[in-house]
């Protein structure tokens, strides 16, 4: 999946790969790199993409995401030519009212360079000077300069046989730049074009973003490819865990490249600051990211990536010719905390079919009974009606699919009610409700969701982690049916306070070790032989627990599901937790605070505050487009998958950037310095719970990616 999220999209994307694979094969790309550079050489391929219709689709009914997707998959199979320079010029025409560029090619200058416009009688102006090099101007038709005047930057719309074009011997043969020259070129007052630099720097910056995450999505797929069968000591190189990581750290990379190109092309018809602010992020992330990517790619290519006759080194230089031209990351960083710190924020709207409303009268009905309850209070009011958790089957929820879902949410926000969270539990219940007997249903569900019970974890232990099917902990059945339990847990949050932990433990140890395990509901506080032991932290704190089994009896119906089905239970449990832990929508207030702080920063530190910024504005898009799908009921991509591997080292990196700034002050334990050091020691679970990052990353390597298992 690329840019486009929407069944339309899609079709976009596949039908401009398609048209590229059967006009511009990848052997045509590769006679450009050994030819001399030459200007008005029109691409081979124009006149088959104009029949076509992929030339510009938002002047045919689209939008400018719509030309996005376009781009992206131009840029993946290396579309050589004035495409992207052209997609950029037309978009430029169109917002200046003026006419198409319709079988023309054509260029964009990124600023004047050293051109000057002079007015003369008319309306006209004379342009003299030189550009900064422009991209694809060789190819161009029409070429669209700025030019300093008396009252500062105007540009201009000018025919290229006007101009001294000469192509540059480009760092990208492919699609060269040129230098553009002006001997006193008249030019009509009808040429001159209402744009402003930042209105053309933002659209730069949407569609070269559109085209790094093409870039990227090369990379990644070469190198993901080769990894599978290329063999190295007798395995293909990605089982080797550094090489698994290192794919699966590109897929993270792109994943937020795309989400956040998606942004900023829809973010074009927002307010001038908005747009910015969008556009920054979008290529400071993008263009970094293909950059990144396609280095990495050669990386895991070895040798044969070196070599002149490998594709690898042709997207390569498509990302550094990138980079040259509209600057690298740090810049859009700064760019976008100066926009942050003056107060603009990008408001991500969920636009839901009109069958949202037949659900909203009723749930707004619903949610009266809970308005002005604490949340404890409005999940014992709610919890019967099924708005507490309305995705649950009846009677524990709605049933409801994901707009009625997001119909609830929206009508709980509007009626100021706050539902307590269920902690553990919200893991907990789907679990038993598709593995429980029906009188564990009973028993537990209804009061657990009402509040009344509360739960706990009974997972890790000191050997096995993230690998929980190492663990040790045993639990053997009487002839009665019962079961006794002897090990130990560790980790285990609110284990001193819960009513139940569900517990995991080996009931068969001849077994496989992902065979033969159980899933039981444990009594916290009925059952004798637990022993709870606070676990203090290296924050000082005692929030988790080391629970002891000593000989612990467990009726025969704590068992869920089948004596050796605890995995599958297990996993379920797992499935949700990582869903629930991703959650994240909006800048959190540390970031908040470094923005508000940025003012006091030189250019570095406001970078880094950017690369924050530009973190969780893409979880907040990954997450808009993965509901998006869901409400489409399209499958939501790898973005659900990556939101975990982005989301902990951005909060970590929050808290340590946090402290940092404090100076000599974040070395004492004592005023802002103790929640500081106290938020970044806290931090570093984040990047443990619920699967190590290192674990994550090879369950995305491998199923999404499809590298071989270890």
């Amino acid at each position: 999946m690329g840019i486009g999220i929407t069944q339309e999209q899609r079709e976009l994307a596949e039908a401009m790969r398609g048209w590229v694979a059967r006009v511009v094969p990848p052997e045509e790309v590769r006679k450009l790199l050994d030819s001399a550079p030459r200007a008005g050489a029109r691409p081979g391929y124009w006149d088959a993409l104009l029949e076509s219709g992929l030339l510009a689709p938002h002047l045919e009914g689209g939008t400018l995401l719509d030309l996005a997707v376009v781009v992206e998959e131009a840029a993946r199979a290396a579309l050589p030519g004035g495409y992207l320079p052209s997609a950029l010029a037309s978009v430029l025409l169109q917002r200046a009212g003026a006419g198409p560029l319709g079988e023309r090619t054509g260029a964009v200058a990124l600023g004047p360079g050293t051109l000057t416009a002079v007015a003369v009688e008319g309306g006209g102006h004379l342009l003299d000077g030189t550009a900064p090099p422009v991209l694809g101007a060789g190819d161009a038709d029409l070429v669209l300069l700025a030019a300093e005047a008396a009252h500062g930057t105007l540009w201009f719309a000018v025919d290229a046989a006007a101009l001294d074009v000469r192509s540059h011997e480009s760092a990208d043969p492919t699609r060269p730049t040129a230098e553009v020259r002006a001997r006193g070129v008249s030019v009509p007052a009808g040429r001159l074009l209402p744009l402003d630099a930042a209105l053309v720097r933002d659209a730069a910056c949407a569609l070269f973003a559109a085209d790094a995450c093409g870039t990227a999505a090369w990379a990644l797929h070469t190198a993901a490819e080769y990894a599978k069968v290329r063999e190295q000591f007798g395995r293909p190189i990605g089982q080797f865990q550094g090489v698994k990581h290192l794919i699966a750290d590109m897929l993270v990379r792109l994943e937020q490249a795309r989400a956040l190109a998606w942004d900023a092309a829809q973010a074009m018809d927002e307010a001038p600051d908005v747009r910015s602010l969008a556009a920054a992020l979008a290529a400071a992330t993008a263009l970094d990211a293909a950059y990144s990517c396609a280095k990495d790619c050669i990386q895991v290519l070895g040798g044969i990536g070196f070599t002149w006759e490998h594709d690898a080194h042709i997207y390569l230089r498509r990302a550094l010719v990138a980079r040259q031209l509209l600057g690298s990351g740090d810049g859009h960083r700064v760019r976008a905390v100066r926009l942050a710190a003056a107060g603009t924020r990008r408001e991500l709207r969920l636009e839901l079919p009109a069958e949202a409303e037949t659900h909203r009268a009723r749930a707004r009905a619903a949610i009266a009974d809970a308005r002005g309850l604490d949340p404890a209070a409005a999940r014992r009011v709610l919890a019967p009606t099924g708005y507490a958790a309305p995705y649950l089957p009846p009677p524990y929820g709605l049933g409801a699919g994901p707009v009625e879902q997001l119909v609830v949410q929206q009508e709980l926000k509007e009626a100021g009610v706050k539902v307590a969270d269920l902690g553990i539990a919200t893991w907990v219940v789907p679990s038993l409700l598709a593995y429980g007997t029906d009188a564990q249903r009973e028993r537990y569900l209804l009061p657990t969701l009402r509040g009344d019970v509360t739960w706990c974890q009974l997972f890790s232990e000191p050997g096995a982690g993230s690998d929980l099917a190492s663990l040790r902990t045993r639990a053997e059945r009487a002839e009665d049916g019962t079961w006794k339990v002897n090990g130990q847990k560790v980790w285990t949050s609110s284990a001193h306070s819960a009513d139940f932990g569900i517990l995991l433990a080996r009931t068969d140890p001849a077994a496989p070790k992902h065979k033969g395990l159980g899933y039981f509901v444990v009594d916290m506080k009925g059952a004798r032989g637990i022993d709870v032991r606070p676990l203090k932290e290296i924050t000082g704190e005692a929030l988790f627990n080391e629970v002891y089994f000593d000989d612990v009896e467990l009726p025969a119906d704590a068992l869920v599901g089948a004596p050796d089905g605890g995995w599958k239970v297990a996993r379920n449990t797992l499935g949700n937790e990582r869903v629930h832990m991703a959650d994240q929508m909006t800048f959190d207030t540390g970031l908040e605070a470094l923005i508000a702080r940025s003012a006091d920063l030189d250019g570095a530190g406001r970078a880094r505050i950017g690369a924050l910024a530009a973190e969780a504005h893409a979880l907040a898009c990954i997450g808009l487009r993965t509901t998006l799908q869901q409400v489409s009921g399209l499958e939501p991509g790898a973005g659900a998958s990556v939101r975990k591997l982005v989301q902990t080292p951005h909060q970590q990196r929050t808290a340590e950037l946090a402290l940092e700034l404090l100076g000599p002050a974040g070395a004492v334990c004592e005023g802002a310095g103790a929640r500081a050091v106290h938020g970044m020691l806290m931090s570093r679970c984040l990047t443990i719970a619920g699967g190590t990052t290192q674990v994550q990353l090879n369950v995305v390597a491998e199923r999404i990616l499809g590298l071989p298992r270890d």
